[in-house]
């Protein structure tokens, strides 16, 4: 949809457009200009009108585009004084500063559009009033015989309200260049890289011109003086333009210090309202702010998942755990008593009629029943690894104790104060230790194996070190593979670490684990 300012827009375009080249034909006829100074001007006004074009353009809810096409009116307004026609020079007279008050409203009320303290707007107020009525006097006061509304016709009277006039626009623009000074001193980065270009110009300006008119006519110096200030104002649009483009340019920074995250969170953004006060600012902050919060409810829906992974994970192992027990117990009772009462029965059977038997017969009892009791000893192994009772009833140190007792091998066992843990957390860490124990037999070729067992704030950390020839991989083999996946699965880290001056197996395993 059209923006209100548009229709104003395109108004003070095609007027400055016609300014523009009848002041050009204007001032070239008359004479007494340099082809330069004629040339910078002209370019000044155009330079005024594109820069104001391309600023609405960019930002059409910010007045500052009509405010700089207004400025390039008002360089094209003076240049009317140069006409033949009495009307249009009566007209004109008034108009022979008008750039300035513009230019100074421009330079308080940018970048935003709008003047903000009651000072600025009475500088504003007082450059209006000041200019236009000096120039309403010069004109009832002037000598010139174009000037149709003269009262009193006079030399010195005219060139009374030139002077006055001259002293005026210097004071305003001191005034000008002290509220920017102050305002580019007290602003935040943002603001002084904006207004960096137009103080710079307005100070070089400012300092170009008041020594080039201080030196008077006669001397060298002075026209030079006098064209750098001319090229300076000529670029002053630019520097204008400048701001607006990287006002725009703001944006995808201020996209990028949305989006950007540290170690607890989101960094913090303040909006500077001299920077950013305009509809598509707003509307790129509020777009990067949507994509913010996309991604923190993506990431807590993730969060949320792993969470549902991990307990479904520790459910996992607990129904393991319950499954092994229920095993040994149906081990305990069933196979391994029934294999016990056969054993007794043959034994019994061999007193009983061994005398009367064959020898070939009584020997063949016998091996049965050695090899009976040979399978209840590997049934009671068999139980005894599916889950120790011992860590069922004594817990994790004194299952350990144990399992050093019965390996053939010299286990140096330290142990911290570990209490009585969840029952999955005392599976894992016994099997850890009891895999990592039955490797270093089978393979460290060593016969030392040192094992600690401590609890450090809220994690079981067991750590079976050897020093043997080393060798050991997580990924060559299921033991320490699935011994990896169950510690993982109560939010705990396994790491092996095997090189030649022996193997190392650690486990890291919180205490507190999700409830089945």
């Amino acid at each position: 949809m059209q923006h209100p300012r548009t229709l104003a827009m395109t108004g003070l375009l095609a007027a400055g457009f016609a300014l523009g080249v009848t002041a050009l034909t204007l001032k070239a006829g008359e004479g007494s200009h340099s082809a330069l100074d004629t040339a910078l001007s002209t370019a000044t006004g155009f330079l005024f009108l594109l820069a104001g074009a391309v600023a609405h353009v960019r930002r059409p809810a910010n007045p500052i585009g009509v405010l700089i096409a207004l400025a390039g009116v008002a360089v094209f307004l003076e240049d009317l004084q140069f006409t033949r026609s009495p009307v249009l020079y009566t007209i004109a007279v008034p108009l022979r500063a008008a750039s300035s008050p513009v230019i100074a409203h421009l330079v308080l009320a940018f970048p935003h559009g709008r003047l903000r303290s009651r000072w600025e707007r009475l500088l504003v107020a007082a450059a209006y009033l000041v200019v236009f009525a000096l120039g309403v006097l010069g004109l009832l006061v002037s000598d010139d015989p174009r000037d149709l509304l003269a009262v009193s016709a006079g030399p010195a009277s005219g060139g009374f309200a030139d002077r006055v006039l001259e002293l005026a626009a210097t004071v305003i623009s001191a005034g000008v260049i002290v509220v920017l000074l102050y305002r580019w001193l007290t602003g935040q980065l943002p603001q002084r890289r904006l207004l960096s270009p137009v103080i710079a110009i307005a100070l070089f300006g400012a300092l170009a011109s008041g020594a080039g008119t201080a030196l008077g006519d006669g001397h060298p110096w002075s026209e030079p003086l006098l064209q750098v200030y001319r090229v300076l104002f000529c670029l002053w649009p630019l520097a204008f333009l400048a701001g607006v483009l990287r006002a725009r340019v703001g944006n995808a920074e201020m996209i990028r210090l949305l989006l950007e995250r540290d170690g607890t969170g989101l960094a913090a953004l303040v909006q500077d309202d001299e920077v950013w006060k305009d509809s598509r600012s707003i509307d790129a902050l509020n777009a990067a702010a949507g994509l913010v919060l996309d991604n923190q409810r993506l990431t807590a829906e993730l969060e949320q998942r792993l969470a549902e992974v991990r307990a479904s994970r520790a459910r996992l192992v607990a129904a393991g755990d319950e499954e092994r027990r229920r095993l040994e117990r149906d081990l305990h009772d069933g196979a391994q008593q029934r294999l016990v009462s056969v054993v007794l029965l043959l034994r019994m059977a061999g007193r009983r009629y061994g005398a009367s038997l064959p020898t070939e017969v009584r020997a063949l009892l016998s091996g049965t029943v050695d090899e009976l009791q040979t399978a209840i000893t590997e049934l009671r192994e068999l139980a005894r690894g599916i889950r120790p009772a011992i860590l069922t009833e004594a817990g994790l140190v004194a299952a350990v104790r144990s399992l050093a007792d019965r390996i053939p091998m010299e286990v140096a066992l330290t142990v911290g104060t570990v209490p009585r843990l969840d029952s999955a957390v005392e599976a894992t860490a016994y099997f850890v230790t009891s895999e990592a124990l039955t490797n270093a037999m089978k393979h460290a070729q060593t016969d030392h194996v040192h094992v600690r067992i401590a609890v450090e704030g809220t994690e079981l950390r067991v750590a079976v070190t050897d020093t043997g020839v080393g060798g050991a991989d997580v990924e060559g083999g299921t033991g320490l593979a699935g011994l990896r996946d169950r510690v993982q699965a109560l939010g705990g880290e396994l790491s092996v670490v095997s090189d030649a001056a022996g193997t190392a197996v650690s486990a890291v395993i919180p205490l507190a684990t999700e409830k089945p």
